[in-house]
């Protein structure tokens, strides 16, 4: 089957109704083969930048702008090779008129406007949902043709994975996907059976659980996703959980509805055979579950394009999901007797223990909600200084070379026992990126991970907590400086406070961490100035005599330095790199799912580390951050009390009496 191009030849000249460009304009020729529809050709180079790689714009009638960008390599003749596979949602047989632009002059090419169309046939979408040319598994979510991020026109039906197709009603014009996938904790095989999980195989390891994000670029009608369920047997009860939440929030995005449609494949699209669930989708991942059982009439509807269901997002944004959990057909038992017979009553109870863990004093072991939350201390003296156990520390980078150097070489000074320094280069500039090889040759105890692109802190963040696998991790803003022995000091704190996950110390310019001042008289948080990077061993020499060790428990901690548990992680999940992609926010999200899950936030009163503060963005960029981090925290944790837990860190007397003997800190430093 081939594909048809009308005006199949363009050659790069000057714009339409115009003059010709003269001959030192950039030149271009565009072609497409049939088998598989491809766009090929060549460009020449930008006479300015000859070596760097040239695009091509390509606008599309009722689709997004798409950029082609040239392969690295010249040929002989200097000129750019060209190729770009049509999308598989571009193959349908319906035409479209496309231009095409070279991006170093911006002429439009001979021969646009052209017509881009692939007539029906084996380069569409089969019945099964996948393209003929591509082969696969079969299962769903587990082969991505399109890759594992882009864009892709949103009125369209776009193929992204095998079994996974999306689609969104005006005005949205444009949708950007990206796979999601995290390791799920060991699975027992009555709690369900993942989509993508051929059934019979062992679920004695960590799964990977896949999903999707899909953002449009204006909210829209309707957000769809299309997903089939391979293993769904006729006249057999089939029970499926689908886990969804929405992707961004906007002042008028709290909340969409939620639809969960069976339906099947017709012709070219789906119709939908019955609405199996309503809902809401939130900020918050949602789960819903789905009962049904195939008749004979739909089993035979279903025969040839298999069981699908459809999600659908009411005047969204976007929509998140993983990949249906098929369950058990009999009700899982619930693993704790319930209190109540009432589940209303039940429901409730929960609710209270998880505000309290929040907002109350989680630190008296005898309240009667939470019976036997924190564990004994344990047995036996504490270790001694110097024999903390193998800690990793996560340290996400980008961009400012000078402060890094300075953290990098405090870490390595201030070690005193096992530990690994795992540094995540998020595409920092070269500069940086060469600074850190040579610091990673240096020292085997510090390993580099790089990105070409920058991809943001909170997944760099979590990309270091797949990579790491001791007990304890320390995630550990590359601005800092710390001192000698810090690590002995945080793993103190967690021996004097059983029932600890996550562990922060103080600082200069860590908000209610901060030493001597928390806010200036105005107001603002305080970054308490007179505290230079030099003056680190001295402030925490001067801790070391004025502490208490008191250890108090906080209910958040600041994202500068944090020790984390594993148990954390395997207990409530990663950083919510959806909400909080750049960071400000992402920390107080997870401190906050800690504490509604039992674990105790404590702060290292006797440990001091120096922080430069933002060093990656500036001013302006770092108050957008903040606005939009604060507006998902308000949407994922409604119920929480803000000026309540504040009055907590404000009114703690250890730290209290601390500031009071370091209020004239300023003359004590050198």
């Amino acid at each position: 089957m081939g594909a048809r191009l009308v005006n199949d030849r363009m050659d790069g000249s000057a714009e339409r109704n115009k003059p010709e460009a003269p001959a030192a304009e950039p030149r271009g020729e565009l072609g497409l083969t049939p088998s598989p529809p491809t766009l090929r050709g060549w460009a020449d180079p930008d006479p300015r930048l000859p070596e760097e790689r040239i695009e091509i714009a390509l606008d599309i009638a009722g689709c997004a702008s798409f950029i082609l960008t040239s392969e690295a390599q010249q040929d002989a003749q200097g000129r750019f090779r060209l190729t770009w596979p049509l999308p598989v949602s571009l193959r349908d047989g319906v035409p479209r008129e496309a231009r095409a632009f070279h991006m170093a002059s911006g002429l439009e090419l001979q021969g646009s406007p052209l017509t881009l169309g692939a007539p029906p046939g084996a380069d569409r979408l089969s019945s099964e949902g996948l393209p003929a040319d591509v082969g696969g598994s079969g299962q769903t979510g587990l082969h991505w043709p399109e890759g594992l991020a882009g864009c892709c026109p949103a009125p369209l039906l776009s193929l992204l994975a095998e079994g996974v197709v999306v689609q969104a009603t005006s005005p949205a014009r444009l949708l950007r996907f990206e796979h999601l996938a995290e390791v799920s904790p060991d699975a027992d095989e009555s709690q369900g059976q993942p989509l993508g999980q051929p059934l019979g195989q062992p679920l004695g390891q960590p799964l990977a659980r896949r999903g999707l994000r899909v953002l449009a670029d204006e909210v829209a009608g309707r957000v769809y996703v299309h997903l089939r369920l391979s293993n769904a047997v006729p006249d057999q009860p089939e029970r499926w959980l689908i886990t969804a939440w929405l992707p961004e929030a906007t002042e008028a995005q709290l909340q969409a509805r939620f639809d969960i449609t069976l339906e099947c494949r017709e012709g070219e699209g789906f119709r939908p055979l019955r609405r199996l669930r309503r809902g809401t989708l939130f900020r918050r991942p949602s789960e819903h579950l789905v009962e049904f059982r195939l008749s004979a009439d739909e089993a035979e509807q279903l025969a040839a394009g298999g069981v699908w269901l459809a999600l659908e997002a009411h005047h969204a944004k976007g929509l998140s999901t993983h990949l249906p959990e098929r369950l058990s057909a009999a009700p899982l038992a619930p693993t704790v007797s319930p209190r109540f017979e009432d589940v209303r009553l039940e429901s409730t109870f929960s609710h209270a223990v998880e505000f309290l863990r929040v907002h109350g004093e989680a630190g008296i072991q005898s309240h009667a909600l939470l019976p036997g939350l924190w564990a004994a201390p344990p047995a036996g003296r504490p270790p001694a200084a110097g024999t903390h156990p193998f800690t990793q520390i996560i340290l996400p980078i980008y961009n400012g070379s000078e402060e890094v150097r300075q953290c990098l070489h405090a870490l390595r000074a201030a070690a005193t026992g096992p530990m690994q320094v795992v540094m995540l280069d998020d595409g920092s500039r070269e500069f940086t990126s060469e600074m850190l090889r040579a610091e990673a040759l240096a020292d085997p105890r510090f390993i580099l991970h790089r990105r070409d692109i920058n991809r943001g802190y909170t997944k760099s963040i979590n990309e270091g907590v797949m990579l790491t696998g001791a007990e304890w991790v320390v995630v550990l803003n590359s601005d800092t400086i710390v001192p000698h022995g810090w690590l002995d000091r945080l793993h103190a704190a967690v021996a004097a406070r059983p029932g600890t996950g996550m562990v922060g110390p103080l600082s200069n310019a860590a908000t209610w961490q901060s030493l001597p001042a928390a806010k200036r008289p105005d107001g603002s948080w305080s970054t308490n100035e007179m505290i230079e990077p030099r003056h680190v061993a001295q402030v925490q020499a001067l801790l070391d005599e004025a502490s208490e060790r008191a250890y108090p428990e906080f209910p958040v901690l600041n994202g500068f330095c944090t020790m984390i548990s594993r148990r954390v992680f395997a207990t409530v999940g990663l950083y919510d790199e959806d909400a909080f992609p750049m960071g400000y926010g992402e920390e107080v999200d997870l401190c906050l799912r800690a504490r509604r899950a039992g674990f105790r936030l404590t702060l290292a009163d006797d440990c001091f580390v120096y922080h430069h503060k933002s060093v990656s963005f500036g001013s302006v960029a770092r108050t957008r951050l903040s606005r939009a981090g604060g507006l998902e925290m308000t949407n994922k944790h409604s119920g929480v009390i803000i000026p309540s837990l504040e009055r907590m860190m404000q009114d703690n007397a250890p730290l209290g009496r601390l500031r009071a003997r370091f209020c004239d800190l300023a003359s004590e430093l050198d």
